[in-house]
């Protein structure tokens, strides 16, 4: 595909509506596309996406790691139907509306090097394109994707805010630490009182450097029976694995359950998972091939961390090694949102030379 051709088709996908939960007509648009070009795409369970497949070329290339690259179809909740404008080069919208390159960006590229390997076919191994739906939603998409549709040995998720040639090796163990404080109206101290003591004493307690742990809601309600609640909603991610975090977590907890038996009040908590801790070295294949891929294109390259997480992130604890590569797209999930033309190309550029140096 030329530069114009593949800006026409991320014009066509911004303008198909895909909030998370609603993305069944831009799956529709994925598949009559596969279909137009004679590829096999399998539906993952529970509306999370699908795959579609390009089989190795020859009996030589099928001796070659198989590879994925993954993104997904829908888009963050935005306030109006995005009003596109081309401007000194640069995608974006004209109204309080979000763009939709996150990650629409890499659904293009790789709709796009699916139409250039079967418009002008390379050798190449078998290749897996996984589209994941609510991504934004928790990476719903990711954790009920079936992956007994996919084969890889590894792969590239194309869903990173910054210039194409950045990539994100490493990412944070992710929890939500959630807790509830309910006292009765002629209790002797109030439930923000007994609140603020925990936090104060967690606020005190050493933490290792690589964690961190913040309080991102705080706030109080008389119940109709006149008690007092309070709901502290906090976060707590960390450089290293789950298993390490926990005992960290439980001191949390405890410290919270003491000073509620201390004062006699009610507490209640809950943890929720959000997403793993990943490192892939530079070492490893999928570092090592994207790195050959970027430098046979002259792409600046420069290795990022990401504050977030990614689909990347539960393909990698689900077993199969994903590397993050930046997709070019600019203020994510903001009405300044925007992609140069030219990194959509570059990104396209770089899903065809990372799957030719896997061949060879």
């Amino acid at each position: 595909m030329t530069q114009d051709t593949i800006q026409d088709l991320f014009l066509e996908l911004v303008a198909i509506p895909s909030e998370s939960g609603q993305e069944q007509e831009i799956i529709t648009y994925i598949q009559t596309f596969l279909k137009q070009r004679n590829i096999s795409s399998k539906p993952s369970k529970q509306q999370s996406g699908l795959v579609a497949t390009l089989p190795a070329t020859d009996e030589t290339t099928e001796k070659a790691p198989i590879i994925a690259f993954s993104a997904h179809v829908d888009t963050a909740t935005t306030p109006a139907t995005p009003e596109i404008t081309l401007t000194n080069g640069y995608i974006e919208t004209t109204n309080q509306a979000l763009l939709g390159a996150d990650d629409k960006a890499g659904v293009t590229a790789m709709l796009a090097a699916i139409d250039q390997l079967t418009q002008n076919p390379e050798p190449h191994g078998q290749i897996e394109f996984i589209f994941t739906t609510k991504e934004e939603e928790g990476l719903t998409g990711a954790k009920l994707f079936d992956l007994d549709l996919v084969e890889a040995d590894f792969g590239f998720c194309l869903d990173a805010p910054g210039p194409v040639g950045s990539m994100i090796r490493t990412s944070r163990t992710h929890l939500q630490l959630d807790f509830w404080i309910e006292v009765g109206e002629s209790h002797d101290k109030s439930a923000i009182q007994i609140a603020r003591e925990a936090l104060k004493k967690i606020h005190k307690h050493k933490f290792p450097t690589e964690m961190h742990w913040q309080v991102y809601h705080f706030g109080g309600e008389v119940l109709e029976n006149g008690n007092e609640k309070v709901t502290i909603l906090s976060e707590l991610s960390a450089d290293f694995p789950l298993e390490h975090c926990l005992p960290y977590v439980e001191q949390i907890k405890q410290i919270f359950i003491e000073i509620g038996v201390a004062h006699k009040a009610d507490v209640q908590d809950v943890t929720h998972m959000n997403y793993h801790h990943f490192h892939l070295a530079s070492t490893s294949k999928p570092c090592l091939i994207a790195t050959q891929a970027m430098a046979n294109l002259e792409l600046p390259q420069q290795t990022v961390q990401l504050e977030g997480g990614t689909d990347a992130n539960v393909f990698n604890d689900r077993g199969i090694p994903f590397l993050v590569l930046a997709a070019g797209y600019e203020n994510p999930h903001t009405t300044s949102e925007r992609i140069a033309v030219t990194e959509l190309h570059h990104l396209t550029k770089l899903v065809a030379e990372i799957i030719k140096v896997t061949a060879n």
